[in-house]
């Protein structure tokens, strides 16, 4: 809804209110904790999905992502709550606004040609002079010149129209009522995250030892290449051109490198590869992944002096010769990699220890589906 997509934008720009964030933390730290869903629960989560993702969620793929997903949420929130991340006035705040949108979004619903006047946001700000002054107050990064008159419209109309929905009790209606119980929980899960990547340092010690201990995961080749695109020129309007003359000209031009002709030279003469064709093909060390496969396949299977055959991916036809092979030396690129690689990993192994720590229990439309 219109609506909706409007409130994904404020949510992310408005995080905080300041004065009524203790409330906020009290209620939502006084809230039992969800830790089961039935099967008539994920059918009404699901009624609440827009029609795209309600189709893939309905599949038995995605049932199984959606219920690992609030697996996982659910029992990360209630960590987060452990922690006290519920009493800083920023995630109280998120949450809370979230909630809002949640009835905001029903109210439109039921009300879809509903217009709010302007007068009456209006009046909403003299009878709250201070909305705006708390919304600045919680976050000094804000300039006032960032709430312009938009924000500050969509800010008025959220809480307006969430007033009118729990006047109508949409609060309590069962879908609604579960929305507002399970959606909080991905916004506490967020800030958890966020604080486990700040948490989790990486030594130098345990950088070196990951690097010794995996150094096939940093090997590279060097390699030259020359490609024959199959693609159509860009913006001459013209179709692509006819795949098998290309490949022709391809394997003459391949005949002609393993009889010995500079290649670097038949790069810069037949290449279609811009960036590489004036550097005699040369794409420099480069380790995997960062080709597309059918490249990176072909080049990793090479020694240096060795060509390739003609090698085919979307770009078109490829002759590859490799120059060198080598492990990536440990410099501050490698190192950044590992520790990323290490701080994903301790990560993964707290999420885990999360979910054995929180049992969330989850029915399936035939079998019940707990976390071990």
């Amino acid at each position: 809804m219109s609506f909706s997509t409007r409130a994904v934008g404020l949510i992310a720009m408005v995080v905080g209110i300041a004065a009524a964030a203790v409330f906020i933390q009290r209620r939502l730290a006084n809230h039992p904790p969800l830790a089961h869903l039935s099967a008539a629960d994920l059918e009404m989560l699901l009624e609440g999905m827009p029609e795209s993702r309600r189709a893939f969620f309905s599949t038995p793929e995605g049932r199984q992502q959606l219920v690992e997903q609030l697996r996982q949420a659910l029992a990360m929130a209630q960590e987060a709550r452990r922690i006290g991340l519920l009493g800083r006035t920023e995630v109280a705040a998120q949450v809370e606004i979230q909630k809002l949108s949640l009835l905001a979004s029903a109210y439109r619903e039921r009300h879809p040609d509903l217009e709010i006047p302007d007068e009456e946001i209006e009046r909403f700000f003299r009878t709250n002079p201070t909305a705006l002054d708390q919304v600045l107050a919680a976050n000094p990064q804000l300039s006032r010149s960032a709430l312009n008159e938009q924000v500050r419209r969509q800010y008025g109309e959220l809480l307006l129209l969430a007033e009118r929905a729990r006047k109508e009790g949409l609060d309590r209606d069962p879908r609604v009522a579960l929305q507002l119980r399970v959606f909080p929980a991905f916004i506490l899960q967020s800030y958890l995250l966020r604080e486990l990547q700040q948490r989790m340092s990486v030594s130098d010690e345990e950088i070196r030892r990951y690097y010794q201990e995996h150094k096939n995961e940093f090997e590279q080749v060097r390699a030259r290449h020359i490609l024959f695109s199959t693609r159509p020129i860009a913006r001459d309007g013209n179709p692509p051109p006819d795949r098998e003359t290309v490949r022709r000209k391809a394997q003459e031009v391949l005949r002609r490198a393993r009889a010995g002709e500079d290649f670097a030279a038949l790069a810069r003469a037949f290449s279609d590869d811009p960036g590489s064709k004036d550097k005699g093909g040369d794409l420099d060390f480069f380790g995997r992944g960062r080709m597309v496969r059918e490249f990176e396949d072909a080049a990793f299977a090479l020694q240096p002096g060795q060509i390739s055959d003609l090698v085919e991916t979307s770009y078109g036809f490829h002759i590859i010769k490799v120059e060198a092979r080598r492990i990536a030396p440990l410099d501050e690129e490698t190192r950044l990699q590992i520790e990323q690689t290490i701080r994903q990993k301790k990560i993964q192994e707290r999420i885990q220890h999360i979910l054995a720590r929180y049992p969330i229990t989850i029915e399936g439309p035939s079998t019940e589906s707990r976390h071990p």
